[in-house]
């Protein structure tokens, strides 16, 4: 995916810039955060609505790719909140699957190549999009936040309002969940 255009810092850009350039982004960060195109479609049009109804507004205090993300994950999360009101169902508690102390209850299988070290093709990313689709909420969105999007857990702490130790826990469930969806595709084949 082509980079966005870069303003200047502390500017807001026109329109069209923010369509062409910033749509992109932000479709991308809610679709992994909500794990679903339409919702992430919907978020990505409310998100643009608001920044455009308040684009003359920004002033500056950050930098636009800042303010415009920050707007995007409130967006989502609020999103999902609404969703989850009108689709109240259980799931299954990830936490079955850990000992009381973090550690996972089965043997961590070996990969026979570090995922980051390998090229990322489509059919690689696709898995890799699908296995964050199906991470229970309260994982993906610090897992996206962190491994994905690059934020230090202190800031994704602010934003989610989680303690850091919070913040650190899930990433940690979040990325050991991301192993197992992932280990049928990566694990040493014995001969």
């Amino acid at each position: 995916m082509d980079e966005p255009t870069r303003t200047a810092p502390h500017r807001a850009p026109t329109p069209d810039q923010l369509f062409q350039d910033y749509a992109p982004r932000i479709y991308n960060l809610a679709r992994r955060m909500l794990g679903n195109d339409a919702d992430a479609e919907d978020v990505t049009q409310d998100v643009l609505l608001q920044v455009l109804r308040k684009l003359d507004s920004f002033r500056g205090e950050s930098a636009f790719p800042t303010w415009l993300h920050r707007v995007t994950v409130n967006t989502a999360l609020a999103h999902r909140r609404k969703r989850a009101t009108q689709d109240e169902h259980r799931i299954s508690d990830p936490l079955e699957d850990f000992q009381a102390d973090g550690h996972h209850l089965m043997p961590v299988r070996r990969w026979s190549a570090p995922p980051e070290e390998q090229v990322l093709d489509r059919e690689t990313q696709h898995l890799i999009e699908d296995a964050i689709a199906t991470l229970p909420e309260t994982y993906r969105d610090v897992y996206v936040l962190a491994d994905v999007e690059g934020l230090p857990n202190a800031e994704i702490g602010e934003m989610l309002d989680l303690s850091l130790a919070a913040v650190k826990s899930r990433l940690h469930r979040a990325r050991l969940l991301m192993r197992d969806a992932l280990a049928p595709h990566f694990e040493e084949v014995s001969a």
